[in-house]
Parts: C-alpha cells; sequence; structure tokens
C-alpha cells in the first residue's frame, strides 16, 4: 500500500517522538583509525568573498573556472586541522552548472556540492572537505558565478579516544521547531530562538541541524548561530524568491540564552521555518571514546544513478543502496545527496539499508525537472545505506568520510522491493519516422482534440506500460492530415512514444499488422488485438483501397511493443 504524506511530511518531517541516543555499547572493538578526527565548533565567520561588491577577499584565482581557499590557521580554524565544515555559496551565476570542492594538490574529483538550475539562482549548501596542500581547498565552478565561504567548524587529527567532538546521531530527526506549527511565519530581520535541550545533553558543543524554509517571504537568507552569541557575518540558508521551499544541514555551536539552551536563527527576509536536530558532538565531560571520530577522505562518488549498469532514474517509492570505504567500522557516513531530473515534488530519505525507513527526509524537490544538492549524515548498516524517493529522479551520492562506529544490524536480508511502474499518463509525444510523422497525443477523439491536429487517444482502452490494447485516432485530408500516407506503413517501421519529462520512459513498438476495417469500434479494435500485446493502433479514415479516404471504413495500422527505455 502506497501512503500519501501530506506537505509537511514533505518537507523534512519528523516525528515529535521520545528520542533514544544512538551510540551504545559497539559490537565490536573499534580501534582509533589512521585519520581519525575529534570536531572543534569554530564560530561563524566569513572566509572568502569573491564578489566585487563585497571587497573580494580570502581566495587566490588559479584559473578561470577554480579559486583556492587557504582554511587552516584562518578565522580561530586550528592550523593543524585535517577537514572543515564549510558553508559554501554560489550566487550570480550566469547559467546552470556545478561546483566542487576538494582538497588542494588533488585532481579535481567527479564528486559535486553545488549545483545550479539556472542563471541568477543563489545555491548554499554545507560541504564537508578534506584539507590539502597546505590546509587549503580549491573551488571549481563548471560556470562563471561569485563564491562565498562561510567556516562552520573543523576536524583535528587523533591518535587516542577523546571526550570531546565525538559525533552522537539520534536514534531518529527530531523537529525541534516549526513555524506553521504557530500559524505564522518568521518575519523580516527577526531572529528565532530554538530550544535543543530535550535531546541534546548541556555538555555538547555543537549540534547538526536541519534548516528548512517553504513559503519564503522572497530573496534572503538566513543565519544560525549559538544562543545568546552574537550574529556572524554569514549565512546557511539562501532563497532567491518568494514562495521557495529550500533546506540545508549545518552544524551550530550551542549556547545558552535567556532560558533557552539551544541556537538562535535569524532571517533576513523571512518565510516558514523549519528546524531539524540530526545529531550533536560531544563535550570535554563526555566519556572518552573512540565511537564518533570522523575519518575524512578525498571526494569520490559511491553512487550514480545515470551510471549503465545502475538503477537508471529512480521511480517513485524505489529505494537505492550503496555502500563506501569504511563502512565495516562506520556507525555514520558523510555524504552530499544530489537528485537530478526529479519526477515531480517529493522527498528523499536516507538511512541504514534493510532497517525500517524512518519518518523523515534529506532532500526535497518542489517540482519536476529539478536538480537539488543536500548535505546529510547517514546512518550504516551491515548491508550499507538506502535512500528511498517518494516520486522520484536520478540520485547522486558523494562521499566525504565517515564517523567510527559500528553499522547496525538489518532487519531483512534482502534489499527493499523497487515495483515496476504503473501506467504512463497522456501526453505522449509520437515518432513514426518511415512516413516523417512527429506529432503529439492526446486523451479523447472528439474534433475538439482532432481538428488541432493533435493525435487522440481512443477513451478507455489501455496506456503506454499497460500490457494491453492502445488505439490512436488521426486526421488524413485535414487539420494538419498527420496520418496521411498511414498506408505507406509496413514490415520494418518503427513507432515510438515518450512519456512526459516527469516519467521520461520511451516505448518503442514494432510494425505488425495493417487492416481495414468498417467504422465500428468492435472491427477497429478486434484487429488490433490480433497482434501480440501491448500493442498500439493507429487509426484513421481510409477506402478500401488504404488510401484516403472514405468515412466508412479505417485502416487500422497496429505496432506491437519491443522494449522500453527506463525514464
Amino acid at each position: 500500500m502506497t501512503t500519501t504524506l501530506s506537505r509537511r511530511q514533505l518537507l523534512a518531517l519528523a516525528a515529535s517522538v521520545p528520542v533514544a541516543l544512538s551510540l551504545g555499547s559497539p559490537a565490536h572493538a573499534v580501534p582509533v583509525q589512521a585519520g581519525a578526527c575529534s570536531f572543534v565548533p569554530v564560530a561563524p565567520s566569513r572566509l572568502a568573498e569573491t564578489r566585487a561588491s563585497e571587497g573580494q577577499f580570502g581566495f587566490t584565482r588559479i584559473d578561470a573556472h577554480t579559486i583556492r581557499v587557504q582554511i587552516a590557521g584562518r578565522n580561530a580554524v586550528p592550523a593543524n586541522a585535517a577537514a572543515a565544515v564549510l558553508n559554501v555559496t554560489a550566487t550570480n551565476a550566469v547559467a546552470a552548472g556545478y561546483v566542487s570542492v576538494y582538497p588542494t594538490g588533488t585532481a579535481l574529483p567527479e564528486a559535486s556540492n553545488l549545483n545550479i538550475d539556472r542563471a541568477g539562482q543563489i545555491v548554499a549548501n554545507l560541504v564537508t572537505v578534506l584539507l590539502g596542500t597546505d590546509g587549503s581547498v580549491d573551488i571549481f565552478s563548471s560556470q562563471p558565478n561569485d563564491i562565498v565561504v562561510d567556516i562552520g567548524g573543523a576536524y583535528i587529527p587523533q591518535a587516542s579516544p577523546v571526550s570531546a567532538g565525538r559525533f552522537v546521531a539520534l536514534a531518529t530527526a527530531f523537529r525541534a521547531f516549526d513555524t506553521r506549527d504557530r500559524g505564522f511565519g518568521t518575519g523580516p530581520g527577526q531572529t528565532e530562538s530554538v530550544s535543543v535541550a530535550s535531546v541534546v545533553p548541556a555538555n555538547a558543543i555543537a549540534v547538526v541541524v536541519n534548516l528548512t524554509v517553504t513559503e519564503s517571504n522572497g530573496p534572503g537568507f538566513f543565519t544560525a548561530f549559538a544562543a545568546g552569541a552574537s550574529r556572524p557575518d554569514s549565512s546557511n540558508l539562501n532563497a532567491d524568491a518568494a514562495g521557495q521551499t529550500r533546506a540545508n544541514q549545518t552544524i551550530v555551536p550551542v549556547g545558552t540564552g535567556g532560558t533557552v539552551f539551544g541556537i538562535d536563527v535569524f532571517a533576513s527576509s523571512g518565510g516558514h521555518l523549519i528546524v531539524d536536530v540530526a545529531g550533536y558532538f560531544t563535550g570535554p565531560t563526555a566519556a572518552v571514546a573512540v565511537e564518533g571520530l570522523f575519518v575524512p577522505g578525498a571526494p569520490y562518488r559511491a553512487l550514480d544513478t545515470r551510471t549503465p549498469g545502475s538503477y537508471g532514474r529512480l521511480q517513485s517509492g524505489w529505494t537505492a543502496e550503496f555502500d563506501y570505504s569504511g563502512r565495516a567500522d562506520s556507525q555514520a557516513v558523510v555524504v552530499n545527496l544530489t537528485t537530478t531530473q526529479t519526477r515531480g515534488a517529493g522527498y528523499f530519505t536516507g538511512y541504514a539499508a534493510r532497517t525500517n525507513r524512518p519518518v523523515a527526509s534529506n532532500l526535497n524537490a518542489v517540482g519536476a525537472g529539478q536538480t537539488v544538492a543536500n548535505h546529510a549524515i547517514l546512518r550504516t548498516s551491515t548491508a550499507g545505506v538506502a535512500v528511498f524517493t517518494q516520486r522520484g529522479g536520478h540520485l547522486v551520492v558523494d562521499v566525504a568520510g565517515y564517523f567510527i562506529g559500528s553499522p547496525s544490524a538489518v532487519l531483512s536480508v534482502s534489499a527493499a522491493e523497487n515495483p515496476a511502474p504503473g501506467a504512463s499518463q497522456l501526453p505522449y509525444a509520437l515518432h513514426l519516422p518511415s512516413i516523417g510523422v512527429n506529432g503529439y497525443v492526446a486523451e479523447g477523439v472528439a474534433n475538439s482534440v482532432v481538428d488541432k491536429g493533435l493525435v487522440g487517444h481512443w477513451p478507455e482502452v489501455g496506456l503506454a506500460g499497460e500490457n494491453s490494447h492502445m488505439v490512436l485516432f488521426g486526421h488524413r485530408t485535414k487539420f494538419g492530415s498527420i496520418f496521411k500516407n498511414l498506408h505507406l506503413v509496413g514490415p520494418g517501421a518503427e513507432l515510438t512514444l515518450e512519456s512526459p519529462s516527469d516519467d521520461g520512459r520511451v516505448y518503442h513498438y514494432q510494425f505488425a499488422r495493417r487492416d481495414i476495417t468498417g467504422d465500428s469500434n468492435a472491427e477497429i479494435f478486434g484487429v488490433g488485438l490480433l497482434a501480440p500485446l501491448p500493442n498500439v493502433s493507429l487509426v484513421a479514415c481510409s477506402k478500401t483501397n488504404f488510401l484516403p479516404t472514405d468515412t466508412r471504413h479505417r485502416i487500422v495500422v497496429t505496432f506491437s511493443l519491443v522494449r522500453v527505455d527506463p525514464g
């Protein structure tokens, strides 16, 4: 049974239930691995700015597409930092493209961190990145744009167990704040105080949250910072128009402001604000342990459904699984999730593979054809990590590192079953190359449809994607005469039907037979059913010699399905 979720559930929904901490006694002894690091919170500040209007500072131009930013030893980042947590914003983009952040001194990776759909779009994302030569990173932009880099934290090497800076994931995401519950959003220039005291201990040093804005008031930004602290000159989430839905994960130092233990969130323009807590980093009075230390690595691609032999463009309700290096000794993985060619508005949820899927989300799309990315820290199991999609689209997963611990036990030995997609809905694009026909199929065979030069889909017959007989009608001597030369179609002819972009399937049919019938539905449908199913019959008025035209008879050319290209 498929459950339809409300719009609120699409927006990083998390049930407000008692929360248990995920870190317990490990299933096996876990060593301090080479490269293991603890987290050090750093007060948010701006490291680099390429906009001339803002003074252009903090970077070196390497070439037309690449800048270099020194991270270690600047803006309170420890000089021995091995990795950093950055908030990277792309603005003033001249075209669609992507941004990759990677260690200086290494080759440009296949992985990406930000994706831009259109010129002028403002996009921000959290980036966890291994530092390269002299503690710096390179930032590559596929198209000209401006880049803004804010620091959010750092990871420093550890050779033995430690107390502070270890990650603790909550058993399930916790919704700490949602302005929709009170009936009005955050106003321009307003700061909201968000308590995390019910799920984060008082000795924690930072909290991992997912910030979501929906129904944005207009272009603007949101900045998260420790409660009671001064607002930094940085941003965590950006909207570039009214009415948008955007999400971004961030790591925020915690503090106390008045009676609130947690974080503050400033809105420059405003809108409805949702804050979900994913976990926290331990403080100096926590137990000494190895679990929760971070092992960073050069970014690499763990899954790309566009790759031949992979899942293909995910259908509604499908689940994809991926594995990664180091999974056997890890409790969670740090990834960048990207969806492209989305099939419609919906969400993606990452979780430990072959365990119960939580009622939460990590990535949200608000329509078909989008490209959206978001940073995520995901639980892992002995089978790896799974990502469920509500509406579908291509999925790309890039790995930045993992947190030491024990993977969860699986509850099933088999991967989630991905159901075959149902019928493709109208309209279709129709191509019949042998007679040069390129048209569109719409519902109905009434004059209001076919007199527009469209091909009409006979009501109550099959659709593409069903094991049935589909019947399509078109004119031969007027209103575009789309089926004028239907009599020339014969053995070897191929017909294709393309479903809408949010589906994307392409159906290939091969000529099966050609008949002349009377004008009754029974005769027309009857000859079509003589060809192997699933099939499609093209129908038009005809003389008995197959030439145009006589309204007392019909030419029926039937094609049988030979293959389907997944969308």
